[in-house]
């Protein structure tokens, strides 16, 4: 007889990783990306990314963005914005993306920052915020290898054996810690149950 059990996988991603990730998307980047059908000169160029845990509140992040600013007015060498975000998880697209953000930038002049922010607010959200998106399913499909591995050579409970596969994934919880990011992956497997002790089955 087959049932189907939800086995629950507890995953972690360290910083650096999810920031090698985002640099090989983001860095380079013109602000806003030259169009064919534009002949406007980009605002700025993203020259480096970086992640980290956040003190601020629970659940978020802090993503460093590095920027060289091309404009005239608000021209400089290298401006760092950071952006304090609540990560998200699309089941669908097997992704972690920002679904909440606030971004600030920090120069010594407060006329400056302001009008960055509003400039990087209006302009480079969809460059920056929609494109910092990691996608995991390698990740998944790891832990989807290992799963079905033990289920086919069977999994032994209590008093029970397990033999089946995992046919869904899915990510139940997303939770920034001060270091890594850690995932709670739900596995749907569609399973044989042999029961080969039932003395382990009956309550002590």
């Amino acid at each position: 007889m087959e049932n189907f059990v939800k086995i629950q996988v507890p995953v972690t991603i360290s910083y650096p990783a999810l920031e090698s990730v985002l640099q090989k998307q983001l860095v380079g980047e013109y602000i806003p990306k030259p169009s064919e059908d534009a002949d406007a000169n980009p605002y700025a160029q993203i020259l480096d990314v970086g992640l980290a845990g956040s003190s601020a509140g629970a659940g978020d992040i802090i993503l460093k963005v590095r920027i060289r600013v091309l404009r005239t007015i608000l021209k400089r060498d290298n401006v760092d914005l950071y952006v304090q975000a609540t990560p998200g998880y699309d089941n669908d697209r097997q992704q972690v993306y920002i679904r909440r953000f606030n971004m600030q930038a920090q120069t010594s002049s407060r006329f400056y920052n302001s009008s960055l922010e509003v400039l990087v607010n209006k302009v480079a959200y969809n460059q920056i915020i929609q494109k910092a998106r990691v996608n995991l399913s390698e990740i998944i499909a790891g832990e989807l290898t290992k799963a079905n591995g033990m289920l086919e050579a069977g999994m032994d409970l209590k008093g029970l054996k397990l033999t089946g596969a995992v046919e869904e994934v899915r990510v139940q919880d997303i939770t920034p810690k001060s270091n890594r990011l850690f995932l709670n992956l739900e596995l749907q497997a569609k399973v044989e149950v042999d029961v080969f002790d039932l003395s382990e089955l009956l309550p002590a």
